[in-house]
């Protein structure tokens, strides 16, 4: 009997600790609406400051236009730059999202005219509206990771690029 009461006791331990470390790393719904309204102010204004404010010095960013992740907030602030000097008017709308521990699961929507170059791509003048998915990870009130998920053809057939098959060699 008195093995039963050690192992209940040992259980309850285990799982009160459990949850106040689970906890610890929560954040609430109002702190997650004033991180998207910093995010949306970020992209749509393309503020530096704003990103060196709620991005985490490790932050790492995962988004279907880029081979590989990038790696820091001056990474990041690079992109945020080359965004506004493509597309000028662009704007971010977090059009809903819901939080879970740490982590803010958020659906938005971007929309702009391509008027400045994209890389090595020509000036389109063409405008785009696209909607994508994001995972962001959040520690100590400041985003350490993001997953972003969105359809990046999309987004080319809409600025008029168009994509061919490979050409086929004729065998014989």
């Amino acid at each position: 009997m008195i093995h039963i009461k050690v192992i209940i006791f040992i259980f309850t331990v285990l799982c009160f600790n459990l949850s106040c470390q689970l906890n610890e790393n929560t954040i609430t719904n109002e702190e997650a609406r004033l991180l998207c309204d910093k995010i949306e102010l970020m992209y749509n204004n393309a503020d530096i400051k704003i990103a060196k404010e709620i991005l985490d010095s490790a932050y790492v960013l995962y988004s279907p236009l880029f081979p590989s992740e990038l790696r820091s907030i001056e990474a990041f602030t690079y992109n945020i730059k080359s965004n506004a000097r493509s597309f000028p008017d662009f704007h971010l709308s977090i059009d809903s999202f819901f939080v879970k521990d740490d982590i803010i699961y958020s659906y938005w929507t971007q929309t702009g005219t391509n008027t400045g170059p994209l890389g090595r791509m020509p000036t389109t003048g063409k405008s785009i509206e696209i909607s994508g998915f994001a995972i962001s990870k959040v520690r100590d009130g400041k985003i350490y990771e993001e997953h972003k998920y969105w359809n990046v053809l999309e987004f080319y057939e809409q600025l008029g690029f168009k994509i061919f098959p490979p050409e086929s060699e004729d065998e014989g």
